[in-house]
């Protein structure tokens, strides 16, 4: 059971608790990103009041999802409390995290700009649909 936990376990938990972590704060900065397009008016407040709700919701669900994986994995199927397990998680959540990391700001430059300039949101499901094709 042990090198279950080291081989498998741990590199995919570190990979996805990080990528959860990292949407949970993602989807509260674009809950704050959305909220001041509200406020700040320049956009339809029909989207940006549904975009602030996806956030806000993101933030639950992931958070929900964290913490239930980590209950499964660590209180009801006993994983991670060797070294071995705690070193293998670490290195791949470290390197998911470099990964993701780059990806940040690209993403939230596209959530200012999709509250904060009207048309962009549409001209962003546009070029979307033209990729795909």
């Amino acid at each position: 059971m042990h090198w279950i936990g080291v081989i498998i376990v741990a590199p995919m938990w570190g990979m996805i608790s990080t990528q959860l972590f990292l949407q949970i704060w993602l989807a509260l900065i674009n809950a704050i990103i959305n909220f001041v397009g509200f406020i700040a008016g320049r956009v339809d407040r029909k989207k940006t009041g549904l975009g602030f709700a996806m956030g806000l919701g993101g933030c639950i669900i992931f958070s929900l999802l964290l913490h239930g994986g980590y209950w499964l994995l660590s209180d009801l199927l006993s994983f991670g409390y060797s070294n071995a397990e705690n070193i293998v998680y670490w290195i791949f959540a470290a390197f998911t995290a470099i990964y993701l990391l780059f990806q940040i700001p690209g993403r939230l430059k596209k959530s200012w700009q999709n509250a904060m300039t009207p048309g962009a949101l549409e001209a962003d499901i546009i070029a979307r649909r033209v990729i795909k094709e």
